[in-house]
């Protein structure tokens, strides 16, 4: 088995770890620095996010965007210094010009992610960085001098590691979990679940309404109290609810014990609600309840709030009671789906968990139990909302982290 020496091994080859590289690199001229990837190339998953134009940043990230416990301290102390724009001054000496849109998300101007897996892989390439892909870690040990890390072919001996291994969100086609690797570290880490993810609920007219979208406001309850509210698209699929409004909930969602109430009229008043659907029970009332909405939501939607409150699509409008007007109307503003617990990361784009923030100085992102050893990225305890903020993330922790080794 070879035996290598390098000054720092990083572990994971992602938008947190390829950025560390770059910044331990140039502050560190000579000594060698050295990826350690599981896939079988670097920045996989840097090429399937914003649908493949990769929404690296978002120029209004600030604590509130981001969940975990310790994060608005975490987050406010990183953005003094690796804020939006400094992510994005890095990267324009990398040489990638980027667009904001009007929504304040980043993008690069070609609008293809690889432009940004490109910059990042042209300056490794410039640098003294050894990338070696296609490996396992198999163990982790502390030593005098630094820390050894084995793997099938190699025995590395690194006087700095950083583990930069992201979380179990596997949307891009990874097999990722290092928890086993930061338990042997002794490292505290929280329950993980999916995030950014579609919701699982109990419905029996989801099946008919799989692929249809509808704009809405999506609350989230717990124990009849509010945990978050969402506006935008819904998009129903079979089983669950999904569409970035409903991704934004799913850090909680997914955990279970709650439900998510849609309003299908946000900007209507229950009033104004109640008067819009009982004048078209009027004007239509020689017509059946199945042609009521016509105009107003999709018709499988129609049909599934009809059917949600007993009343027959086939039913003539007239033969309907005030009653069960009222009932349909609370459907509409308040339609209610039980959130069903999941473990399934496979259509996740995050993982909300990880090793807990405590466990790191927010300042240099160095472990506060071992010396010489940082944690960065989805590895920890903190995960952003959709938008670009989990990748400003992942980029201004790696800088971080780069500078500080």
């Amino acid at each position: 088995m070879k035996k290598h020496h390098v000054y720092a091994a990083i572990i994971g080859g992602g938008a947190a770890g390829l950025m560390c590289a770059i910044r331990a690199a140039q502050n560190h001229p000579g000594q060698t620095i050295v990826i350690l990837e599981k896939s079988d190339r670097v920045g996989k998953k840097i090429l399937v996010t914003g649908n493949g134009r990769c929404n690296l940043s978002h120029m209004g990230a600030d604590a509130k965007s981001y969940h975990g416990d310790g994060s608005d301290t975490l987050i406010n102390i990183l953005f003094e210094k690796y804020s939006p724009v400094a992510v994005l001054s890095c990267f324009r000496t990398l040489g990638l010009l980027t667009h904001t849109d009007s929504e304040q998300r980043v993008y690069p101007l070609s609008n293809q992610a690889s432009s940004v897996l490109d910059v990042l892989r042209m300056r490794i390439a410039q640098l003294p960085i050894e990338t070696i892909c296609n490996t396992d870690i198999r163990r982790i040990q502390k030593t005098a001098e630094g820390y050894e890390i084995t793997t099938p072919e190699l025995r590395l001996f690194a006087k700095k590691l950083v583990i930069a291994a992201g979380g179990k969100a596997d949307y891009a086609g990874r097999d990722n979990d290092s928890r086993e690797l930061l338990r042997a570290l002794g490292l505290s880490m929280t329950k993980l679940s999916p995030s950014l993810s579609p919701v699982k609920v109990k419905s029996e007219y989801l099946k008919s309404l799989k692929g249809i979208r509808a704009s809405a406001k999506a609350t989230l309850i717990r124990d009849k109290k509010i945990i978050k509210t969402e506006r935008g698209e819904v998009q129903f699929a079979d089983g669950a609810l999904s569409g970035i409004c409903i991704f934004n909930l799913s850090r909680h969602a997914n955990l279970g014990g709650c439900e998510i109430h849609l309003n299908l009229l946000p900007d209507f008043t229950d009033e104004q609600v109640e008067q819009e659907i009982t004048n078209r029970f009027k004007r239509n009332n020689k017509a059946t309840c199945g042609e009521l909405f016509t105009g107003m939501f999709h018709k499988n939607i129609g049909l599934a709030l009809l059917k949600s409150c007993g009343i027959k699509p086939s039913a003539s409008c007239q033969d309907i009671s005030n009653k069960e007007i009222k009932a349909l109307c609370r459907h509409i503003t308040d339609w209610r789906f039980v959130c069903e617990e999941t473990r399934d990361f496979k259509k996740a784009q995050v993982t909300a968990g990880g090793v807990r923030l405590s466990e790191i100085d927010p300042r240099t992102f160095e472990s506060n139990r071992h010396r010489g050893l940082y944690l960065i990225g989805e590895v920890l305890d903190i995960d952003g909302d959709c938008g670009g903020y989990n990748l400003q993330f992942a980029f201004a922790s790696g800088m971080c982290a780069g500078d500080h080794l």
